[in-house]
């Protein structure tokens, strides 16, 4: 017989699912006493964004450790945007002494109530032979498609009874799925269409579409389109064929969509903010192919994207003749973005001297400008779908517990969110490279007032001035403030340490849609 904590351990080490994120209270320590992989955070939240980022980067599950109820709260929001991310995160938590739960204890709570339709599956342990099982049935659902995350509680009493480990492996689900007529009629549609079109999204990157996208929009030679807001890369752009990003609004969609009668999505989600009166893609045809069940938009096939647009590939012929705009990355604007240190001219800096690196993008108010300059590859672009504040610092982080190339572009504002992230970076020597987009405010809320509530845009809650590599340099992290030049990327590029830039950029404030 063997103790529970260790039937926990034992299950977690098997799955390959250490290091563990987390920052433990009481509740924890009784399951964490075999753990010897623990990565501590000092906000449970931020464990969660680090679980997010590598297991997106990877593709396949990571773990996380919260503090009961305080723990679960603060993270909310990362588990929020674990699941519109579908980061498949394996959530843990401990739960109070079962033997007293009659009283409601401090520290007690209905944890699976708190998180609620956040989480794919939850389970609160009732006997330690529930371990074992419960933790593999949690990792599979969490790779199940939709891939997102999963909870388990464990009260503490728990962790102390005798159990039995099995050690038998299991099996992660690959999500191979492919609707037996969907390619047929598919064609059907796009070969009786006048001006198709083609949008991406996420899921592209995530299940490794990416040279199957290329490709099949180069055989058809129709224009290709991002989804609005994805989370991930959703077309090699140094491939034909790429039309740009859509807005999520309604009404540039369909002015983008407005000659094209089927809209094929592949792996894509219409994200839409703010709301515009006109209907969404009125009168179109439009059809969904990928691993999204709860697609709101036309006719749905479940299919892995990369499967289907293989299998398209043989039967496609062209149907138009897309030649894409010169210029999308933007870089003809760094020149005249000079003298004020405008975005343009930061990204096409970085780009030059980050090729190759992974980034972590929540620069908000300036993520169309970095979307378009760095561009998109595999594995390369990473934000939050929820469109939350301190996701960046956190996931890049997670990320770099696996990668030495990652670079966070974030505003001023934001790293404020998350700011204890650092402590993490230099206990753990993470290479985590940090640029930070300083204008002094909160830029996207003055973008949005002005593009709709114009007397908003110069309120004083918008401003935030911190001293931003002084906060860097007390939890170790190394912090320089760019010059006019920008030759201090070099100097961040340099070594594995954890680096923090601080550039001082323009501060003109433009509408949100113009």
């Amino acid at each position: 017989m063997t103790k529970a904590y260790e039937v926990f351990s034992e299950t977690i080490k098997d799955l390959k699912l250490l290091p563990m994120f987390g920052n433990p209270g009481s509740t924890e320590i009784p399951m964490l006493r075999s753990i010897k992989d623990y990565i501590l955070t000092l906000l449970d939240s931020i464990s969660v964004g680090m679980a997010d980022g590598r297991s997106q980067y990877l593709g396949r599950p990571s773990m996380v450790n919260l503090h009961t109820l305080p723990g679960v709260g603060h993270s909310m929001a990362f588990i929020h945007t674990a699941r519109m991310n579908r980061s498949p995160i394996i959530i843990t938590s401990g739960q109070q002494d079962t033997r007293h739960q009659f009283y409601e204890p401090l520290l007690s709570h209905d944890l699976r109530g708190l998180v609620g339709s956040a989480v794919k599956y939850s389970y609160e342990i009732r006997d330690a032979a529930d371990i074992e099982p419960a933790i593999k049935r949690a990792a599979r659902i969490s790779m199940e498609a939709p891939r997102g995350p999963v909870f388990l509680s464990f009260p503490m009493n728990i962790m102390d009874q005798e159990s039995y480990y099995s050690g038998l492996e299991t099996n992660l689900p690959e999500n191979n799925l492919l609707e037996i007529k969907a390619v047929s009629e598919i064609w059907a549609a796009l070969e009786s269409s006048t001006n198709p079109a083609i949008i991406f999204g996420s899921e592209i990157d995530e299940y490794d579409a990416l040279p199957q996208a290329a490709r099949i929009t180069e055989i058809l030679g129709i224009p290709a389109y991002g989804e609005p807001l994805s989370s991930r890369s959703p077309y090699d752009t140094s491939r034909k064929g790429f039309a740009g990003d859509l807005l999520p609004a309604s009404t540039p969609i369909n002015v983008q969509m407005l000659k094209h009668d089927l809209i094929l999505l592949v792996g894509a989600t219409i994200t839409l903010y703010p709301y515009l009166p006109s209907p969404l893609l009125q009168g179109k045809k439009i059809i969904y192919v990928g691993l999204n069940p709860d697609n709101k938009l036309g006719d749905s096939y479940i299919c892995n994207p990369r499967i289907f647009l293989e299998k398209l590939e043989s039967v496609a012929k062209r149907k138009g003749d897309f030649s894409p705009q010169e210029n999308l990355a933007g870089a003809g604007d760094a020149a005249r973005d000079k003298r004020k240190m405008g975005i343009s001219y930061i990204t096409s800096k970085i780009r030059k001297a980050f090729s190759g690196y992974a980034i972590v993008d929540e620069s908000i108010s300036n993520t169309g400008t970095v979307r378009k300059t760095l561009e998109y590859s595999r594995n390369s672009y990473f934000t939050a779908k929820s469109g939350m504040l301190g996701w960046g610092i956190p996931a890049s982080a997670g990320i770099a517990t696996v990668s030495d190339k990652v670079l966070a572009i974030i505003g001023d504002g934001s790293i404020m969110y998350t700011i204890q992230a650092l402590y993490t970076l230099k206990r753990y020597s993470l290479p985590l490279k940090i640029v930070v987009l300083n204008n002094a405010g909160y830029s996207i809320l003055k973008s949005y007032s002005k593009s709709y509530y114009p007397e908003m845009e110069n309120s004083e809650m918008f401003n935030v001035q911190t001293d931003i590599e002084k906060i860097s340099e007390a939890f170790g992290v190394q912090s320089r403030k760019a010059g006019a030049e920008l030759e201090e990327l070099n100097w961040l590029k340099e070594g594995r340490d954890p680096k923090l830039l601080v550039i001082d950029m323009d501060r003109s404030v433009q509408k949100l849609f113009p």
